[in-house]
């Protein structure tokens, strides 16, 4: 592969897998969060779950909309979008975090002991969300290491609409740690192909490289850190910030 076929994946364009890639993400999202969100009357749910939600919608339709651009052309609305993705990408990040803040802070002390350590998923997303965003338009000259991350932030969604799915439409997997299992491992093949796809001389490999090293070892940390007694206190500082 040379620098000619950098934005393809063995000859498929990536704007191409990204846009069906998001497209198909933005559908299961329905089914996924249909029994616990949208089936639900909207008045009985707190506004931090609208506005996340919202916000996280908004950015899967421009993963499907500027791949869409690009094909046809119309280079200068996609840079325009993506202008405007500055500020969604920010929003997103705050809202999880406000959101988990929101579910945490008011958690029974029963439940909170049981399940708060969890925490950690929204947050650890959040975080790696920034990063992938932040680094796409850091690298935004460079279309296939740019596309990359922008296709990063979609997997770092997988999880949340993957487990629903699997949890509310599945038979009920043996151990509740497989829901996550299997969604990391999806995130973490996809990552090493979109990795392993880029030229060796694209500037911004090394860059990527290092996300989807630094991505896979925390994913591979919620098997680990939210049963240690460092996280344990870190909850219970996050939870009585005033935050929400």
């Amino acid at each position: 592969m040379n620098a000619r076929t950098a934005g393809t994946l063995h000859g498929v364009r990536l704007p191409l897998v990204l846009l069906v890639g998001a497209g198909l993400l933005l559908l299961l999202a329905a089914a996924a969060f249909w029994p616990n969100y949208l089936s639900r009357p909207w008045a009985s749910i707190d506004a931090y779950t609208h506005v996340h939600a919202l916000l996280g919608t908004a950015w899967m339709g421009m993963l499907v909309a500027q791949p869409a651009l690009v094909f046809a052309g119309r280079r200068r609305a996609h840079r325009a979008l993506g202008r405007f993705a500055v500020f969604v990408a920010p929003a997103f990040v705050v809202s999880g975090v406000l959101l988990a803040h929101f579910k945490l802070s008011r958690m029974a002390a029963d439940l909170f002991a049981k399940e708060g350590v969890y925490v950690y998923l929204p947050l650890s997303v959040a975080l790696l969300f920034a990063v992938a965003a932040g680094l796409g338009w850091f690298w935004r000259r460079s279309p296939a290491v740019h596309a990359r991350f922008m296709a990063s932030t979609a997997l770092l969604l997988l999880d949340p609409v993957l487990a629903r799915v699997l949890f509310f439409r599945l038979p009920r997997l043996p151990f509740d740690a497989l829901y996550q299992g299997i969604s990391f491992s999806l995130v973490a093949l996809a990552l090493f192909f979109l990795w392993r796809t880029l030229p060796a001389g694209v500037a911004g490999r090394t860059a990527f490289g290092n996300f989807c090293i630094g991505t896979i070892g925390v994913l591979v940390l919620f098997f680990v850190l939210p049963h240690t007694g460092a996280w344990a206190a870190f909850t219970l500082e996050f939870r009585a910030l005033p935050l929400t």
